[in-house]
């Protein structure tokens, strides 16, 4: 996918229509001519001015929850206003859906729906975490060029920024997580290790968020014991990926020392100043993410292997088949399984359950999601911050 950096006529003429999203894998179903948003936002429409939150879905109960919060707080917020939300991932939609009742539907379908409904002004808010591909094909391909330029010149649109936007978000959130982990943090045995998703293409400086943020962190920290890793970044994984393609695409461990920022890397070297052995250290692990979902009960948690019950003899520490959950097991440190975990009994629920999961992400948190839904309402009443189309169209 093509970096997409500046707001100019040209690029944004010559970008394609459409930009795919990377954080998960998703079968796009074969498109249907009738929109289904149309009907909701005819039967839902009672102002002039909507707003459409946006973000990739899950199909995980728990996660949905999170989502009703944060269409709550906007809502609180606005409340002469009309709030949809956009899920970008077809499969997030349809098992939404078919668990919940509630139809999120695909960024284009509102965005079509949204601009044929008569809406004068439209506030887009990402659910972004960094300002990666995803948030800058959002804001720049989807919002500027296909609605506000090609289809509804006419509308006013005002845009509202990702979480850690500026770095007065970053300290915010800082002390959300702090403030949440501060007892643990207060004993050099206990380790906190957050996982956010991360940007694979390196082009992007979204990644030096997720640096950021573990900065701000450990200067509350005194001990220096908490983590920010990735899931999709190479240099930030637990056990760093070679770009190259390598036949087994795997540094051995002799390598290790070369990769300081993976999280193996990071921890054993806390342990080693520290002077701890793994199996002296408590782990507690949380995602850095806007919701827990497949990333955050697989890829961290490993529920799927849970259920079925872990053989950690299998289990090889540099490959990023193993959740960040077994590979520390079978380091030798003690993963907290009961603080603000997924229950280990129901560790085999099928797309999570409503109730019981403790699994908190950065939308759990109301202090957190106030910072989302305080980027919309810091321009909300400038009328410099609304912008439209009009003055991209061609003369006559």
């Amino acid at each position: 996918m093509k970096q997409i950096k500046h707001y100019l006529l040209a690029a944004l003429v010559a970008a394609t229509a459409t930009t795919g999203f990377t954080s998960c894998s998703d079968n796009d179903d074969e498109e249907s001519t009738v929109n289904p948003a149309v009907r909701v936002v005819q039967e839902t429409k009672a102002h002039d001015t909507a707003i459409l939150l946006c973000t990739f879905g899950s199909t995980y109960n728990e996660s949905l929850a999170v989502y009703d919060d944060v269409i709550a707080d906007f809502k609180a917020k606005f409340p002469n206003t009309d709030i949809y939300m956009s899920f970008t991932s077809r499969t997030c939609i349809g098992r939404a859906e078919a668990s919940t009742g509630v139809s999120r539907y695909k960024l284009g379908d509102w965005l079509q729906a949204i601009g044929d409904a008569g809406y004068t002004r439209v506030a887009i808010q990402s659910l972004h975490v960094i300002p990666g591909e995803e948030y800058l094909s959002l804001m720049n391909t989807d919002i500027k060029k296909n609605f506000m330029i090609e289809d509804y010149p006419h509308i006013n649109v005002l845009k509202g920024a990702n979480l850690l936007s500026t770095d007065e978000d970053t300290e915010a959130v800082a002390d959300v997580l702090y403030n949440h982990y501060q007892s643990k943090l207060a004993d050099p045995k206990n380790l906190v290790l957050l996982m956010g998703h991360g940007n694979p293409d390196t082009n992007y400086n979204a990644n030096q968020k997720y640096a950021d943020a573990q900065k701000a962190l450990q200067s509350r920290a005194t001990n220096g014991n908490i983590f920010v890793g990735t899931v999709d970044y190479g240099e930030m994984l637990f056990w760093p990926k070679e770009e190259e393609e390598l036949a087994s695409n795997r540094i051995p461990e002799s390598q290790i020392g070369n990769y300081p920022n993976c999280v193996y890397s990071q921890i054993m070297k806390y342990c080693e100043d520290k002077g701890l052995q793994p199996n002296e250290v408590t782990v507690y692990l949380a995602p850095f993410m806007s919701i827990a979902g497949d990333h955050a009960h697989n890829d961290l948690w490993g529920l799927e292997a849970m259920a079925e019950g872990d053989d950690l003899s299998e289990v090889e520490l540099n490959t990023n088949e193993y959740s960040w959950r077994e590979r520390l097991e079978k380091i030798g440190f003690n993963v907290d399984r009961n603080f603000e975990a997924h229950p280990v009994g129901e560790a085999g629920a099928d797309h999570g359950i409503k109730d019981g999961c403790g699994i908190k992400a950065l939308g759990s948190y109301p202090e957190i999601r106030q910072i989302w839904v305080n980027h919309l309402y810091e321009n909300w009443n400038d009328e410099s911050a609304w912008e439209n189309g009009e003055d991209y169209q061609p003369e006559a």
